[in-house]
Parts: C-alpha cells; structure tokens; sequence
C-alpha cells in the first residue's frame, strides 16, 4: 500500500512539472511576441530595378538568375533567357509581402518551422535559401523560406501552437534578424529548379509547303510537299499504289507551336545531336527552317528527345504591282501588305533566338520527323475478291456450290429422298472422314419476283359510258399493250 501512494506522489510530481514547464514556455512565446518589433511589410524598403542577381539554394540544388547584355538568364542553363513574366511575378511579390505574424526562436528552435541555412550537414528542418545581389553584386537581401503552417500531426500542430496563424502561411527568417516572420504567401515562384526559370516561347511553323527528311540510310529517306494549305501531301517518287498514311505521319501540323522541357548549353550541341535526322521544312509564307532530331535511350528514366533548329526567311520588301487596281483599293492592299510584313518580320527576329540551342522534347513532337520512308506508307489496298468462274466451285444459279465446297457432302434434292417406307440408303464404302471446316458467309439467293396478273379493266364511265385505257404498267410482262377502244359517239344523257 505505501509503495503505491509513493508511485502515485511521483506520478503526480511529474505532471505538475510539465504542466509548470507547459506554462513557463508558453509564457516565455507570449512575451517574445510584446518583445517583437512588427512591421507590416517583409522587406519595407525593396527595390526591384536594383536587383541584378538572385541565387536560390537547397541542399541538393541551386539555381541563379543573373543580369547579362540587359536580358535576365538562368546561368545553369548556359545564360539561357529567363521567362519575365515568372521573374516579375517574384519580385513583386516580394516586395510587397505583409507580415502576419513574428516571435523570437531560438537556434536551436529553427529546425521545427525548417529555417535552418542549406549546407549544414547535420542540420534539420532546412529551407530554401534566396539571395539578392545588385549590379555590383553585393548582397542586399538574404532569407530562408521554411517550412508551411499545417494543421496536420506532430511538429506542425506545434507550430500552430507558437504562432497560431491558419494553416497554408509559412515562415521566413531574415538574415540578421533574430525573429522568425509568419507571412500569407508562401512565394512559390522561387524554386531551385533551373528549367522552371526557362523563358518557353519557341518556333512555330505554320502553312507548311513540303518537307524533306534526310535519315542515316537512303532507303529511309523521304520528301512530301502539297499544293495549297487545302491540298494532300504528296510522296515524292511514289510507286504505283504508294501514298502517305495520314494516320501514321501528321504533315499538316508538323512542329506547330511545339513546346520544350529543358535546353542544353551551345556547348554540348555537337555531341548531343550526333547521327540524327535532318529535315528541311519549307512554308507558303517564304519560311525555311533546318531541323535536326535525335532520340537517345534514357539511362533509367525513359528515352530522351531532342532537337535543333535553323530559321531562314524570304519576306518580300514591295507589293507585287496589281493591274487595274483602283486607289481606294490600292491603299487597303498597301496598308494589308505592310502590315503582314512586319508580322513577317518580328516572327523571324524572335524566331532567330533559338537558333544553335539544344532543345529537350517530348516525343511526340519528333515523331513524325524520325518515321523512316516504310513507316509512313499506307497499306497497299487488298484487290476486290473475285467471284469464281462457272464450272468451277459455283451452281447454275452462280451461287458457291456447297457439294463442291465441302468433300464428301451429298446433298439430294427433297423430291428425292426416300419415304420413310423405302429402303435406307447405303453409305459409301469409303466414307470421307469428318473434317471441320469454316466456310465463307454465303449470300442468300434473291427471292423470286411475284408474279404480276393483268389488272381487269375498269368498268364504263357511267355518264359517259366510256372505258378508259388499261395503263401500260399493268400490261401482262412481255406481252405488248393492247390498242385502245375507239371512243364510242357521245350520246345525249336522259335525265
């Protein structure tokens, strides 16, 4: 009995231990937050035209955007263009985030709401770390974006608990500062992957004319080309019955506006495109595009796709002189002209900026452009089935003959066969051994045509007493129509 009221005092002991603890850390969290100099902004004196660079770090990868020749550039991607709107989007952002909320944490805290610097080995609860540089690349602005308030288990109700924001805000910890800020948006856009930064506008072809596909081996080499943007592509030295399958290869939308997943620098071009297909694609508007793709087998993830391309332009500079051509008219078409001329023109000056990159694809965008000559070919049309001659496998009626069809099958007229009275029939002394076999689907013979009697002539007209002639289609079949009575005289009606 005393050693349980002895469990029992210690057992209580612990309890009211915690509870105190519970009290004395909640109350340390609740002045913290008296002791917070607040602010309503994160950053309230951000200027975006000073940024130059950004560098977005995590443990296992890095990302930096960087100002080159006035063009933003992701330099993981050998200064490839930085999509603007994405980058804008950032930067305002930023500049104009408000904080929710913000308590004092210690170090050893920072691991809990993942604030904890990239780099540290040892470290848990890591974010992402963003630096931004100005023009002489100095750091102006240096965060890590942590972990996202959450409503789930474990940590994060702890986290709920230190600064009871709603679930979806996230935590940032400002370089210097010793307090760890609560904001709403949790900045989505500044991520460590390279080709999210990616600028994806790309080439587009459009009205295509003819394509010229240049393989490894002759054989597989082939070229199409159509009359108008209405007309069929047309096989170029196409033999007797040899025409483009329409379902294999989709000419009419060849590499229009195709899209990319990654580029590889200048640099790695040469080796990347080794031994791959060549094509010339040329359009009604006076666009050339040089394309070349290859497929290289993935290393456990998948084959990978790729491309080049070469864009060359024939624009013409005047209006084609127009015969008779009226001067209202002549000012319409000018303006029209001049018009579809720059559109020309600003097509191939961005169209340009792609050229002697590497791009990744999916693949269906190559597809048709890696087809050899015998993959793109519709299947040669099978030839009518012919019906069999007579005296051979066919009756009198020209039907297939089943006696013939089938060996050993004796089918006797109806009229023939014995009444039940008559002797059986004897089989054959060799009967042929039952065979399985599946017979064609025979057509039924075409039911006789009823047999048309002489319609009766009509009786007399009672007024007039005449009999109207028999109408040539109701004539007995191949006999001739007969004459028609002479009318008799009319004879005065009696009342």
């Amino acid at each position: 009995m005393k050693k349980i009221i002895i469990l029992l005092v210690v057992l209580v002991a612990i309890a009211g231990t915690a509870y105190l603890q519970s009290n004395k850390r909640n109350s340390r969290l609740n002045r913290s937050i008296l002791n917070v100099k607040s602010r309503e902004l994160l950053f309230p004196e951000f200027d975006i035209n000073g940024i130059k660079k950004i560098r977005i770090k995590e443990d296992k990868a890095e990302t930096t955007l960087a100002v080159q020749n006035d063009t933003w550039v992701v330099l993981e991607r050998g200064a490839y263009p930085v999509e603007k709107e994405k980058l804008q989007t950032a930067l305002l952002s930023l500049k104009y985030e408000k904080i929710k909320a913000g308590r004092h944490i210690g170090k050893d805290s920072w691991g809990k709401v993942g604030v904890n610097s990239p780099g540290n080995a040892s470290a848990y609860g890591v974010g992402t770390l963003v630096e931004l540089y100005d023009e002489k690349d100095t750091l102006k602005y240096s965060f890590v974006l942590g972990g996202k308030v959450s409503t789930s288990g474990g940590s994060n109700n702890e986290q709920m608990k230190m600064f009871g924001g709603p679930a979806g805000n996230r935590f940032v910890r400002i370089q210097g500062e010793d307090t760890i800020w609560e904001i709403n948006d949790q900045l989505p856009d500044l991520v460590t992957k390279p080709d999210a930064w990616l600028a994806k506008g790309f080439f587009d072809v459009q009205k295509l004319k003819s394509v010229e596909i240049t393989a490894a081996k002759p054989e597989d080499s082939w070229k199409a080309a159509r009359a108008d943007e209405t007309a069929d592509f047309i096989l170029d030295g196409a033999g007797p019955g040899e025409k483009i399958d329409a379902g294999k290869v989709s000419l009419g939308t060849l590499l229009s506006s195709p899209t990319f997943n990654d580029v590889v620098s200048k640099d790695k071009a040469a080796a990347t495109m080794k031994g791959g297909v060549k094509a010339l694609l040329t359009t009604f508007d006076g666009f050339t595009y040089n394309v070349q793709a290859v497929k290289l087998a993935g290393q456990g993830d998948g084959d990978k796709y790729y491309l080049t391309v070469g864009v060359g332009a024939n624009i013409l500079k005047e209006r084609p002189v127009m015969k008779d051509e009226k001067p209202e008219d002549k000012k319409k078409n000018d303006k029209a002209f001049a018009e579809e001329k720059k559109k020309l023109e600003e097509k191939l000056a961005n169209e340009t900026k792609f050229v002697g990159w590497v791009f990744e694809v999916t693949e269906y965008t190559v597809s048709s452009l890696l087809k050899k000559r015998s993959e793109i070919i519709a299947a040669p049309t099978p030839a009518n089935q012919q019906v069999p001659a007579a005296g051979g496998n066919t009756g009198p009626s020209g039907l297939p003959d089943i006696k013939k069809m089938i060996p050993g099958l004796n089918m006797t007229p109806s009229s023939a066969i014995p009444s039940s009275s008559a002797a059986p029939a004897v089989p054959p002394s060799n009967p042929s051994p039952p065979i399985s076999v599946t017979t064609p689907a025979v057509p039924l013979p075409t039911a006789p045509k009823p047999e048309l009697k002489p319609t009766p002539a009509p009786d007399a007209n009672p007024i007039t007493g005449e009999k109207p002639a028999v109408p040539a289609a109701a004539q007995e079949p191949g006999k001739p129509a007969a004459p028609a009575p002479a009318a008799e005289p009319s004879k005065p009606v009696k009342p």
